[in-house]
């Protein structure tokens, strides 16, 4: 079925959050409060002979009313290239959970937050180890002033720098477990070995009992350090790997970015986010999820993909198929392995 199946390391991929919707809509919907644009920067040639490229590293810190600092605890790691901006949104808590410490870093806002933090982030420069960076953000609350607050920083960080962006303390009277939120960056350059040429074979795998395993493949290229997108062919999946469920044809659809950091040591550092897609017709439902980890270069790694448990609304008022019950039996992998091409 693939190479390199004897080097497996098994990994589990962060929940996937569900966004059950009729046709192909988006996860999540933007929204609007007042964006403020970031100053613009221009682009700059690193002073250093080699880094082309920074990593960002983004970290939400909460701390319990009656307990530690550190619960919970998020963090976002992305590369960028000197003179570009990465743009995170940082939402917490929900109507259902008002607690502002329970809060993820994203892509895209959610429509449901208590709290929102947009932060633009632009590699300004490298010079001497040191990472310059300017960042730009702002911070809202539902139902509250469009943004509360709206700053921008010029910030010089070396190895192990780290700087306190925003500090949230919740209410007093608040029945909360979390007293208060520390968001704060850290950066360091990526070097040149880092950043040469890797391939990338991705596989979806279903290990399923009845009809034994199947899967499919991608192989993509790109540079390390730098995220590479991916797409993976249709799974098709169903009761005993006919691919049928209710005379319904269903598949899955796998794909996201992959971000390889090659290290001297003969590892790879790698980040991926995936998005699975659950198709029938012109009904479906997906998940997102984002996983770090580590393993050796040329080793196939195997992500676990955690089981559904939703219905996919069919069109027409035709009512709706139990994902999770069409997929017990099954499990669910991405596999992946990282090669530098010279």
């Amino acid at each position: 079925m693939f190479a390199g199946r004897v080097a497996l390391r098994a990994i589990a991929l962060a929940a996937l959050a569900v966004a059950a919707v009729l046709g192909t809509l988006s996860m999540r919907d933007a929204i609007g409060p007042a964006e403020a644009k970031a100053a613009a920067v221009p682009r700059q040639v690193s002073s250093v002979d080699g880094p082309v490229s920074v990593r960002i590293r983004l970290e939400a810190v909460g701390t319990e009313r009656k307990g530690v600092t550190g619960r919970p605890h998020s963090v976002r790691t992305d590369a960028v290239a000197v003179g570009e901006t990465s743009t995170r949104f940082f939402v917490a808590g929900s109507a259902k959970d008002p607690s502002f410490c329970n809060g993820q870093f994203w892509t895209e806002p959610t429509p449901d937050h208590l709290l929102l933090l947009k932060l633009d982030t632009t590699a300004v420069n490298v010079t001497g180890g040191l990472t310059i960076l300017q960042v730009h953000w702002t911070r809202s609350r539902a139902g509250g002033p469009v943004a509360e607050r709206d700053e921008t920083r010029t910030i010089t960080l070396g190895a192990g720098d780290t700087h306190v962006l925003d500090f949230v303390e919740n209410q007093a009277d608040s029945t909360s477990p979390c007293a208060s939120l520390m968001v704060r960056i850290a950066a360091e350059p990526i070097l040149p070995e880092a950043l040469q040429p890797v391939a990338v074979d991705l596989w979806t795998v279903d290990e399923s009992a009845a009809s034994g395993a199947r899967s499919v493949h991608v192989s993509v290229q790109g540079r390390g350090g730098v995220p590479i997108k991916y797409e993976l062919p249709p799974l098709d999946i169903g009761p005993a790997g006919t691919g049928t469920t209710s005379g319904r044809a269903v598949q899955i659809n796998v794909g996201g970015t992959l971000q390889a950091t090659l290290a001297p040591d003969g590892f790879v550092d790698v980040t991926l986010t995936a998005v699975r897609k659950t198709v029938s017709g012109k009904a479906a439902v997906q998940g997102e999820g984002r996983v770090q980890f580590r393993t050796k270069v040329g080793e196939t790694a195997a992500v676990l993909l955690p089981e559904p448990a939703w219905r996919l609304p069919l069109p027409g008022g035709e009512g709706s198929l139990d994902v999770g019950r069409l997929f017990a039996g099954h499990r669910l992998s991405l596999y992946v392995r990282v090669t530098p091409t010279r």
